[in-house]
């Protein structure tokens, strides 16, 4: 990593300590003759239920976020602005001293970041740093495929017809399987794992189903499109993001 990389400055503030699983655990583990993998994975766990730890965590994230909003303009808030702001921070810094992923704080700071930069009013700005805290990789990762198919700089600054989108249901299939990792060579490569995903954003309010007529297991098309929300979580976290009038984000 380069040496100005915020993130790297972080890293050097956790240097390599030696094993932190308590005695008593680590002959007990010795005695299950437990894979070194394993092993340094109970280590880490324990190092980071540390409060130390955590508050060293939370101390950088703190920073890492005051960096960020350094060039932030002058700007007033009401109070419930004001209260909404408070909860995403302190969600931000509590999952993030609970998971150390740097990913996820990444996006948290992007998110506050942004929506305080946005000219337009962003309600419950803490449920989106709730939504980063609950999505895994693979989530973004089919929530940007939704984007890059289902809401494209071309289509028309008007209503979509549910036929528009069912056209490009086949490329949707596609794009999702070779994202996730699927191997699209095969002529009856499995959809399911780009259901799936699809289905779950669904259950966060990121996407919405476009009905098809009953699909085949588990070769069948579907189609799904992203919401509203799901569009401004991509926003927030600094996607590109067409059409942004059209859904008033």
């Amino acid at each position: 990593m380069a040496i100005d990389d915020p993130y790297d400055a972080i890293e050097k503030a956790f240097p390599e300590k030696e094993a932190y699983l308590p005695e008593d655990l680590a002959i007990f583990a010795a005695k299950c003759v437990l894979p070194e993998f394993v092993m340094d994975a109970f280590d880490t766990v324990f190092e980071r239920l540390d409060r130390n730890a955590q508050l060293e965590r939370a101390k950088a994230t703190t920073k890492l976020l005051m960096a960020d909003l350094k060039d932030l303009k002058a700007k007033t808030a009401t109070k419930e602005e004001l209260n909404d702001l408070k909860e995403a921070m302190q969600l931000a810094l509590r999952h993030d001293v609970e998971q150390f992923n740097d990913k996820k704080r990444e996006r948290y700071i992007r998110i506050i970041g942004n929506a305080l930069r946005d000219e337009g009013k962003i309600d419950d700005l803490a449920s989106y740093i709730q939504d980063v805290e609950r999505l895994g990789e693979r989530d973004f990762v089919a929530l940007k495929v939704l984007n890059k198919i289902m809401n494209q700089p071309k289509d028309p600054q008007r209503d979509i017809h549910p036929n528009d989108f069912i056209q490009r249901r086949q490329e949707l299939v596609v794009q999702m399987a070779q994202a996730l990792g699927g191997n699209v060579e095969k002529p009856s490569f499995s959809r399911e794992e780009g259901y799936d995903a699809c289905n779950r954003l669904q259950g966060f309010g990121l996407a919405h189903e476009i009905e098809l007529s009953p699909r085949q297991v588990p070769v069948g098309d579907y189609c799904f499109r992203p919401s509203r929300r799901g569009l401004m979580l991509l926003k927030l976290i600094g996607e590109e993001v067409a059409n942004q009038e059209k859904y008033n984000i």
